[in-house]
């Protein structure tokens, strides 16, 4: 099945999006479902002046709810751009580190197990998931296997590239409202007189790529709570390139810059990210890095071994709720 998400991180990363007004979803609770009015005191006529007054009880009068627009109808109402995009790395995604980077099979070897089979494990149940969103809950959606790599690939592209030249537009239109926001603000404190190129020099066709350069190392979708036919698709790609990137003075020339600029050797997770709200797509964006699974991370409620289901949603939701 797909995979879900708890109503509480979700909506609440909705409603706390600082760029999206999504109060509109929810209307504002009546501050009582009752309202007291207390009588006026009622003095009998034989009542003399040496007995206290008797007042009449508070009486409690039931006010009926006016009705309130149904989720589809109020998210109907709200523009495509204020929809929100950061809601976080969906949990329990696992990441497979890089075969140097896995536990030793000999100082390690119930690590080094329990890390293979996390990995085969969430493959088939994230390739279910995605089967399940695409074909089951929002029947006809392609699955998109063919074009992960090369989006992936265009927008990492993309991005650096606008980062080095400044390109605000460029950044908010390929990145998550997060991540584009930051790397506005280290455009903001850039020195005006400081000049930067990048350029992707080569991929580097590693195993840990299948010898692409891109390798998609997770891809998940679920559907979000409350909100109908609407989700979200995240992937998880692995880049390795040899990149480079050169800094000099305004009045330089920029073909001068990039012919000193220094090459490095580059590992990245980079996390696209597609949202599907009330039927209508958004495109493909970047939502950040991410890093790789750990070892410490096999004993959180998302990977540790002999906890049932719903044992492990509760412990998801309750961890998400206290953030």
């Amino acid at each position: 099945m797909a995979s879900s998400l708890s109503k509480g991180p979700v909506l609440a990363a909705i409603r706390l999006g600082k760029t999206t007004p999504l109060a509109t979803l929810y209307p504002k609770p009546v501050s009582g479902s009752a309202i007291a009015i207390a009588t006026p005191p009622c003095r009998h006529f034989s009542q003399s002046s040496q007995r206290p007054a008797m007042r009449a009880m508070p009486q409690t009068l039931a006010m009926k709810q006016p009705a309130q627009p149904s989720m589809k109808t109020r998210s109907r109402e709200i523009s495509r751009a204020d929809l929100p995009q950061d809601i976080g790395l969906l949990p329990g995604t696992f990441i497979r580190p890089l075969w140097r980077d896995m536990p030793s099979l000999f100082a390690q070897p119930q690590e080094r197990l329990r890390m293979e089979w996390l990995w085969i494990k969430s493959g088939f149940q994230n390739f279910l998931g995605l089967l399940a969103y695409c074909k089951w809950l929002n029947k006809g959606l392609p699955l998109r296997l063919k074009e992960r790599r090369q989006v992936a690939r265009d927008l990492h592209q993309e991005m650096y590239s606008a980062f080095a030249a400044g390109e605000v537009h460029t950044l908010r239109k390929v990145c998550c409202t997060g991540l584009a926001n930051e790397l506005m603000s280290r455009i903001t404190t850039r020195p005006e007189d400081k000049q930067i190129t990048w350029a992707l020099e080569k991929y580097l066709r590693t195993p840990g790529t299948f010898f692409t350069g891109v390798r998609v190392v997770s891809d998940r979708a679920t559907q979000i709570p409350e909100l109908p036919n609407s989700g979200v698709r995240q992937v998880v790609v692995r880049i390795t390139s040899r990149q480079s990137k050169g800094t000099g003075s305004t009045n330089e020339d920029t073909a001068a810059v990039a012919a000193n600029a220094k090459q490095q050797d580059c590992t990245e997770y980079i996390v696209i990210q597609k949202f599907r709200w009330t039927g209508q797509e958004t495109d493909w964006r970047v939502w950040g890095h991410a890093t790789p699974t750990t070892v410490e991370e096999l004993s959180s409620p998302f990977f540790a071994p002999g906890v049932s289901l719903a044992e492990r949603m509760e412990a998801i939701k309750s961890q998400m709720g206290g953030k």
